[in-house]
């Protein structure tokens, strides 16, 4: 009987683990992004990023994208909804990028402007076209 009990045990705290690990959400973690290794003349206005890029022939395109999902949270340069345009250019001044990475004066709760900056993620050039290839 107690090789029952703990048989029966054994298999409710297994199948508890199952449910938790299938209920739990996941989180997808962002690819790093990799344009500026085949892109030139990287810049941002607004929210659109903008390079010249190689094709895969080695001819250079001029090309643009959406940034998405990236806000001003109090200062702070955040991705908040990959699935929405990026906002932050409407509280935000100064903004330049380097590589991979923005950086901006935003604009706090309080009035006042802080330096703030974050990864660019999901990003690729694809034959000279800039695309976001994974969630930002």
């Amino acid at each position: 009987m107690k090789l029952g009990r703990l048989i029966n045990a054994i298999a409710a705290l297994i199948f508890v683990f199952c449910v938790a690990v299938i209920a739990s959400p996941l989180t997808a973690v962002a690819a790093p992004s990799s344009y500026q290794q085949t892109c030139s003349d990287i810049s941002i206005k607004d929210n659109v990023l903008s390079a010249i890029c190689r094709k895969r022939d080695q001819s250079p395109n001029s090309t643009a994208i959406t940034l998405k999902g990236i806000e001003n949270i109090d200062g702070t340069l955040k991705v908040v909804d990959p699935q929405k345009t990026a906002n932050f250019n409407l509280s935000c001044t100064g903004t330049s990028v380097a590589g991979a990475e923005i950086s901006s004066q935003c604009r706090k709760i309080n009035g006042n402007f802080v330096s703030t900056r974050t990864s660019i993620n999901g990003i690729e050039n694809i034959d000279g076209v800039l695309k976001y290839t994974s969630t930002p």
